[in-house]
């Protein structure tokens, strides 16, 4: 029994669409981290401005966080941007074997968005960790200068 030609071209389009899946799925558990560190970013600002600080410490605490937070945005917005991509990528490719289909060269674009989004916004998450790391080094440095 022969297989109708139509089921073999809408199977090899749900192959063809299964890859940008898995990186708007990666892309999303990326989202998710950053998402949660800027969580913890923002229970810490709670916690800098609920207690008494002295005045200098404390503003140096919340211009480091506000720091964090800023990159932190960037990530998940770059992040975001590059699901928007992927989306629009796999929506390109469906449209295909729907018979109204877009321009071709719009999969490019909207792929090589979403890698370059998904770039930048790994980018950002590294600079945050840095920043991070630093701003630890440091506090271990001023504690070891205190005893």
């Amino acid at each position: 029994m022969d297989t109708p030609p139509i089921i073999v071209d809408y199977a090899q389009v749900i192959q063809t669409s299964l890859a940008p899946v898995f990186l708007l799925a990666g892309t999303g558990g990326f989202v998710g981290i950053y998402i949660t560190r800027l969580g913890r970013v923002s229970d810490r600002l709670n916690e800098v401005t609920d207690t008494h600080l002295p005045r200098e410490n404390r503003q140096r605490q919340l211009v480091y966080l506000r720091r964090r937070t800023l990159i932190l945005e960037a990530a998940v917005i770059l992040g975001v941007v590059a699901g928007i991509c992927t989306c629009c990528a796999i929506l390109n490719l469906l449209s295909g074997a729907l018979s109204f289909r877009l321009r071709p060269e719009n999969l490019v674009w909207f792929f090589g968005g979403a890698i370059v989004s998904l770039m930048l916004s790994l980018v950002a998450f590294f600079l945050e960790l840095v920043v991070s790391g630093h701003s630890m080094l440091l506090q271990i440095k001023m504690d070891r200068d205190k005893s």
